[in-house]
């Protein structure tokens, strides 16, 4: 499962959904097999072995981008050892961490990018300062190069006053750590996710693992979905308090009751 090409290989051949895309060695052999398997805009960069979204770039919507993205992955720690990195489609839907233990999905969070909603009178500044007092050391918003470029993009500064309830999505990345937050889904996931997901752990197999599924909508059965990667070591943070917003999961208890069945 650190393997982001062999985990999209195992999921795929037992006809799970996972986001269009190549893996290439150079920017040569990439833009020849986006052209060839005929990928379409907007497209993500990222290596192969990595993770907290290290070397990712989002929303690539042209060729110049692409190489851009190409050129910025050479320089990734994980991209150096192993020479090959993944361009995929882009899928448009929400994210959600989906925990399986002994072959059972036992939490289910939506994660929500670092973001603020607009009051009609604070600067985003100020929204961010509000935002970060409800937040532990750590999981507070960080203003870095990403979301001054976000804002670049937006045409807006620290110092732009958002129109009342406008949303304004601060980074691509869902990290905890920069500022995500973490809604509890686990009632909301229609059983028909729960199968794929605990599929998809078993196919890898993980007896505990940490999915991460893309869907426009998870309590309905049809909708569209994507796995886009599956993590052998999870931190289960999100799906307790004080970060996950709505009813707690107690995945400490359930870790401990599943390696030792007798404790009280």
């Amino acid at each position: 499962t650190r393997n982001k090409e062999v985990t999209k290989m195992v999921l795929e051949k037992i006809n799970i959904s996972t986001p269009r895309g190549i893996a290439a060695y150079l920017s040569g052999d990439a833009h020849k097999l986006v052209k060839k398997n005929k990928l379409r805009y907007p497209l993500i960069v990222k290596p192969i072995k990595d993770s907290l979204a290290r070397g990712v770039t989002w929303d690539i919507r042209s060729k110049k981008e692409l190489e851009k993205a190409i050129l910025k992955i050479y320089k990734n720690k994980s991209y150096q050892e192993s020479k090959k990195f993944l361009v995929e489609e882009m899928f448009e839907g929400d994210e959600f961490r989906v925990l399986v233990m002994g072959r059972k999905v036992i939490s289910c969070a939506k994660k929500v990018p670092a973001s603020v909603t607009g009051d009609g009178r604070s600067t985003i500044k100020q929204l961010i300062e509000k935002f970060n007092k409800k937040r532990i050391k750590g999981f507070k918003i960080k203003i870095d190069k990403m979301v001054v470029n976000t804002l670049q993009k937006n045409k807006l500064t620290l110092n732009s006053i958002l129109p009342n309830k406008y949303y304004l999505k601060l980074r691509h990345n869902l990290n905890m750590s920069d500022g995500g937050r973490a809604i509890n889904y686990t009632q909301k996931m229609h059983k028909s996710y729960k199968k794929i997901c605990e599929k998809a752990a078993e196919s890898v197999g993980l007896t505990y693992g940490g999915i991460d599924l893309l869907t426009k909508d998870i309590a309905f059965p049809r909708s569209r979905y994507v796995i886009i990667e599956i993590n052998p070591n999870p931190y289960y943070n999100m799906h307790e308090k004080p970060l996950i917003e709505g009813k707690s999961v107690d995945i400490s208890y359930k870790i401990l009751k599943h390696l030792f069945p007798s404790i009280k």
